[in-house]
């Protein structure tokens, strides 16, 4: 067995990974891919993804996303080919994986998976440790035949952010994440614009930029919306609705393909939910996050 980390994965890499999560959704039955970039990461130098390979084939992968500084939690993500578990594979990519935590500070972190996993593998929280929190997130999917465009605003407009957007952008950001400084704010903004992976969209009203929302275009068959955020005194008026319409819509007037629409939302957040919904989005997974005992 071959073991491996980088900050960065290849061109072939990525082709390898996306063939590994394939089977494993079609094994497990689940749905969430992981982010295959650590653009997002506070510290650039850190070792983001953790390769397990056998006479030569891919059969594990750990990917951490840790946006924020050693203080914050962090996202792991860990899969093992079907044929390959209970070889010991997991374990030896977190043993490197948490190595590498600890070397940047970080003692908090929680593993990342879903409700068809856990469903199907009933010993896995016990023989790990861990204990999953109570309240899922959801990932919804908006297939381009069953969206329900009835209503929106029509004063309002979209365009993409530039970078003399991002102070003005950044007090919204830090109204909308509260955990987040304005030196973080202003970090994810201008990664985000430097990444062609991405289009971010402003929501303009009244000549005014009231909201955001980035959506990744790197998978062949879905948008992936995220970072969806507006400005407090514009609430509950229907212009988050409007933001994910008009860009729904900018996407499908200008590509011919078929693409679904993905985003996810923390289960307790109702009134996003019942908004996604309305829009015509499904939930397709409840993901789990797991902790240490």
């Amino acid at each position: 067995m071959e073991y491996k980390k980088a900050k960065e994965l290849t061109a072939v890499e990525k082709r390898e990974v996306t063939h590994l999560i394939e089977k494993v959704h079609e094994y497990d039955g689940s749905k969430k891919d992981p982010y295959l970039s650590s653009q997002f990461n506070y510290y650039p130098q850190m070792p983001t993804f953790f390769l397990a390979r056998s006479a030569g084939k891919l059969v594990g992968l750990i990917m951490l996303y840790a946006d924020g500084d050693h203080n914050e939690s962090v996202d792991v993500f860990m899969t093992v080919a079907p044929q390959n578990r209970h070889q010991k594979i997991g374990t030896r990519l977190w043993q490197n994986a948490y190595q590498v935590l600890r070397e940047f500070g970080y003692q908090n972190w929680e593993f990342i998976t879903e409700k068809s996993f856990l469903d199907n593998n009933p010993d896995f929280l016990n023989n790990w440790g861990l204990i999953a929190d109570p309240e899922p997130e959801y990932q919804m999917r908006l297939n381009k035949t069953k969206q329900k465009f009835t209503v929106t605003r029509t004063n309002l407009k979209i365009r993409l952010l530039e970078l003399e957007d991002v102070p003005m952008v950044i007090p919204i950001y830090t109204e909308s994440f509260s955990d987040s400084s304005a030196k973080e704010a202003e970090k994810y903004l201008r990664k985000g614009l430097a990444d062609e992976a991405n289009k971010n969209f402003v929501l303009i009203y009244d000549k005014k930029i009231v909201g955001c929302c980035a959506v990744d275009i790197s998978a062949k068959n879905e948008y992936y919306l995220y970072g969806i955020f507006v400005a407090k005194k514009y609430r509950k008026q229907g212009f988050a609705r409007t933001l994910i319409i008009k860009i729904i819509k900018r996407f499908s007037t200008k590509n011919l393909d078929s693409r679904d629409y993905v985003l996810a939302v923390d289960g307790s957040n109702s009134i996003a939910l019942h908004l996604y919904r309305s829009i015509g989005f499904e939930v397709e997974t409840e993901v789990y996050y797991l902790y240490e005992k």
